[in-house]
């Protein structure tokens, strides 16, 4: 995909990532973003991805002892934002997200987020994400969403 605005240097979008990190891990230490402490792994700029890990931790688990769904939608609506934040230098907000559920995480399981930009006009952005059990490969949930460019029409994306 062809888009004039986005980032096509890894170096670029790796510093990005770092610094959406850094910020989750000081000063958002006690938000949602925070305390999940997901680590930026990797990206690809030839298929717009980026990969991160969570960690699932006992306060994401539900009363049956698996991960929270609420969490798992969490945990793909941030990779997917952070995937377009990565490669837009843009905050977009999520206006639209469809999730399937397919199977399920357990406390201290590595997580492996990868969330992927479809499309990405100068208004909206669509993004597709999978959530894997690292040591199994097991699919958790895949989803699909929409984020909007809350920037004025007249003003480029960057």
């Amino acid at each position: 995909m062809a888009n004039s605005f986005l980032l096509t240097d890894k170096k670029a979008v790796m510093n990005n990532l770092k610094n959406i990190e850094r910020e989750n891990s000081e000063a958002h230490q006690n938000r949602v973003n925070g305390l999940m402490s997901a680590r930026y792994m990797d990206c690809d700029i030839e298929s717009l991805t980026v990969t991160a890990e969570f960690e699932v931790k006992h306060w994401e688990l539900n009363r049956k002892d698996l991960l929270h769904g609420g969490i798992i939608c969490t945990m793909l609506d941030h990779i997917s934002a952070i995937t377009v934040t990565a490669f837009s230098d843009l905050w977009c907000p999520t206006v639209d997200m469809d999730v399937r559920f397919i199977s399920f995480g357990q406390l201290d399981d590595t997580i492996i987020a990868t969330g992927r930009i479809v499309s990405a006009g100068k208004r909206v952005f669509h993004t597709e994400a999978v959530l894997k059990n690292k040591d199994t490969g097991k699919v958790i949930a895949t989803s699909t969403s929409t984020f909007l460019n809350i920037l004025k029409k007249e003003q480029p994306a960057i």
